[in-house]
């Protein structure tokens, strides 16, 4: 893993203080690719910049979305105009109202400025500590870009890159769904093949969405999974389940074992199959062609953070002041001890009960549970199982 770290994002002060109006820069011709620091740190791309002569201040770099983000409370503080009144829908279909914001100049440490550029506002919180934003998919798509994760580069090469040596083509087009291009390369995991978002913002390393996973035959009870759930932007969410796959393969390459995640069938589908992130697509130097909307893709020889899971295998709901087991996981510790799903918790509220059942491999948990009206005491040892 890159030793970079998120100071090295913001530290060219003397960068961020001269900008380059982003049409000048493509107004000009010969020169070298326009360079801004980024680090590949906690499953996410990190990236500084300064908003309206303040700053620098953390963003991600989110080539899931194809709008740039902008957390609400942080856009009012910096009194930044908003247009309120828009809608969007959320990974579970609920919809959400959000305002637009508009800074008048956005600046990264390669020179690069925008003027009057528009963030969606999102719910505080959502983006996590540190962070004030993201940059959606124009950022790389706009004109031919390098993600360099072992030099913690991001390189805009305004002019066109001059060459693609060392690099191999992936099978991948430019989408226009959304205000700016997004990347779907295609992919195969276990058998089944489809077209994925390239997402920087998705730190795992594939998801399936309902259709997909249907076609995928990767659903089934009687293979080890850990029960989740998927959220985005809006307020609704949906089942899913972590599975370890065989194998997902791209551009000639393979990744072993990855964890994948899978919505449940009969949800929400998209336009393409799901999203390739991070722990797959951080092994690669990447770069886009704008001129035939093409992804490359280099080896790096990067292992990306590895995301684990809850080792207790349970899914908890709570309703009425009464905190149910709503899903058990196959394989799982819980699931070896007899825990079912409608067990009824005892012992504490929903997130106390959650950090009960939790922990490292080792944790020895003892859930009291009521189960057709008769109370009983289980106990399981935490462990990985997939």
């Amino acid at each position: 893993m890159t030793m970079l770290s998120r100071r090295s994002v913001i530290g060219g002060g003397a960068a961020l203080a001269a900008g380059v109006p982003f049409g000048r820069a493509l107004a000009a011709a010969g020169r070298p690719p326009f360079i801004s620091r980024i680090v590949l740190e906690n499953g996410r791309v990190w990236i500084g910049a300064m908003l309206d002569g303040k700053g620098p201040f953390f963003f991600v770099l989110d080539t899931g979305s194809g709008l740039s983000f902008i957390e609400d409370s942080f856009a009012r503080r910096r009194g930044l105009s908003s247009r309120p009144g828009q809608r969007r829908f959320g990974i579970g279909g609920g919809v959400s109202e959000y305002s637009n914001y508009v800074a008048k100049e956005v600046r990264l440490a390669s020179g690069i400025r925008f003027n009057n550029m528009v963030f969606a506002g999102t719910r505080d919180g959502l983006l996590g500590a540190d962070l004030v934003g993201g940059f959606g998919s124009g950022l790389f798509t706009s004109y031919d870009s390098d993600l360099d994760f072992v030099k913690g580069e991001w390189r805009a090469y305004t002019d066109g890159r001059p060459d693609f040596a060392g690099l191999s083509r992936v099978k991948s087009r430019f989408t226009m769904k959304d205000v700016a291009p997004k990347i779907v390369m295609d992919a195969q995991v276990d058998g089944f093949a489809g077209e994925f978002i390239m997402d920087t913002g998705f730190s795992r390393a594939l998801s399936l969405d309902g259709r997909a996973t249907a076609k995928s035959g990767l659903w089934d009870d009687s293979r080890p999974y850990v029960p989740t759930e998927a959220r985005g932007f809006g307020a609704a969410g949906i089942p899913t389940r972590l599975v370890r796959a065989e194998k997902l393969s791209f551009g000639g390459h393979a990744i072993e074992r990855p964890l994948v995640s899978l919505s449940a069938p009969g949800t929400i589908s998209h336009e393409t199959a799901g999203l390739i992130g991070l722990e797959a697509i951080g092994r690669f130097h990447l770069t886009t062609r704008v001129s035939d909307g093409s992804l490359w893709i280099a080896p790096n020889g990067l292992t990306p953070r590895a995301f684990g899971y809850r080792l207790s295998g349970l899914w908890l709901t709570e309703k009425g002041g009464q905190v149910t087991i709503s899903d058990v996981g196959t394989g799982s510790p819980a699931a070896a001890a007899g825990v079912k799903k409608g067990d009824v918790l005892k012992g504490g509220d929903l997130s106390t009960l959650i950090r009960n059942t939790n922990g490292a491999p080792g944790k020895q948990v003892t859930l009291e549970i009521e189960r057709g009206g008769a109370a009983q005491t289980i106990s399981y040892t935490l462990r990985p199982w997939l």
